[in-house]
């Protein structure tokens, strides 16, 4: 919690309250009473303004007094060009350096002594070529990479309270290159559970909050 020094116009925390008054004995948390003791409020937080993390940065206001309560208030700025232009050429390059990495990882997948089948091969093939094609793609480098064969989602059931075991009724699409779940995800917040999935076949998808 931050606090208001009326006097100063400045705004201070209840350390260095405490510091500038160290032979005055509070009550903590800071009561309303001890505050206005020494010409200070509780700071209030205004609701901050919605923006475009991409381009745009929050930045603190003016302080505002409202009906004997104080704001700090916020308003929303551009970024300059060139930390927009370096911030987007290092997500970029962090994107490939990931998609690389997936390269290197499955390599042995098309090496001539690889165990797979001639099927198995070529979607491990068609996989690494969408891989390739990642930095061609609209809205690069915001997309999600190509998901694996070799990418079985995992997890726990009961909000992680058992072990983490893969996802054996998952299947992969091998179109999209994802992993798809035997059961619709509903809308909102949700985790799979593959314990209670395997259990019944019915129940899979745990709303969170429900």
């Amino acid at each position: 919690m931050r606090y208001y020094d009326i006097t100063n116009s400045a705004i201070v925390s209840e350390r260095q309250i405490l510091r500038a008054n160290p032979n005055t004995s509070f009550p903590l948390p800071l009561t309303d009473a001890a505050l206005a003791g020494l010409n200070m409020a509780v700071l209030q937080e205004d609701t901050r303004p919605s923006y475009d993390a991409d381009t745009q940065v929050v930045i603190e206001g003016a302080v505002e007094e409202r009906e004997g309560s104080y704001f700090q208030t916020y308003s929303v700025i551009d970024r300059s060009a060139e930390a927009i232009a370096n911030d987007l050429a290092n997500k970029k390059a962090n994107v490939r350096a990931q998609r690389d990495a997936r390269l290197v990882e499955t390599d042995w997948a098309i090496l001539p002594d690889s165990p797979l089948s001639d099927a198995d091969k070529t979607i491990y093939q068609n996989y690494r070529t969408a891989l390739r094609d990642v930095p061609a793609q609209s809205g690069f480098p915001n997309n999600a990479l190509p998901e694996g064969p070799d990418q079985r989602p995992s997890g726990g059931g009961n909000a992680d309270l058992q072990p983490s075991i893969p996802f054996a009724s998952w299947t992969y699409n091998s179109t999209d290159f994802v992993w798809e779940a035997p059961l619709p995800k509903p809308e909102g917040d949700a985790y799979w559970d593959e314990y209670a999935y395997q259990a019944d076949n019915t129940t899979g998808w745990i709303t969170i909050g429900s």
